[in-house]
């Protein structure tokens, strides 16, 4: 899969807190979104609270660290493109099941999407070998 949005809308800022982790919501759905910057403790305070969810370590960056806000963004960025290339990572692994991410990107394709009828034509594959073809195909895009 490509970082090419197949979508024709994305999410934009929503005031400081809406959006704050929208990425790491729906960026593996192939949806681009944005994150509001302005707020550097809110951003701490996510950044620690994802980091204990995904089990990475949290070293704290106080206030009165030189350039402390830049710090902050930044690391802040970082973990929502670590946590992101890890969710992408896992719905590219995922098997073609009903309840899966993997399923769920593709449904939510427009469905003008060269990707969405190339995964409806995977639906209606006939045999196993054929449906894993198709499955691989899909999976390079």
């Amino acid at each position: 899969m490509t970082n090419i949005s197949n979508h024709t809308f994305h999410i934009p800022v929503m005031g400081l807190a809406f959006t704050i982790d929208t990425p790491i919501r729906v960026a593996r759905f192939g949806i681009s979104s944005v994150v509001s910057i302005i707020q550097d403790t809110l951003i701490e305070q996510m950044r620690e609270f994802y980091s204990k969810q995904t089990g990475e370590e949290y070293i704290p960056i106080p206030i009165d660290d030189i350039d402390h806000r830049a710090k902050r963004i930044t690391a802040y960025l970082n973990l929502i493109q670590r946590i992101v290339n890890k969710q992408m990572e896992n719905l590219i692994a995922e098997p073609f099941e009903e309840g899966r991410d993997i399923v769920r990107y593709f449904e939510l394709l427009p469905e003008n999407s060269a990707l969405k009828k190339l995964y409806l034509e995977m639906k209606e594959a006939k045999g196993d070998a054929k449906e894993q073809i198709q499955q691989q195909k899909i999976k390079e895009n």
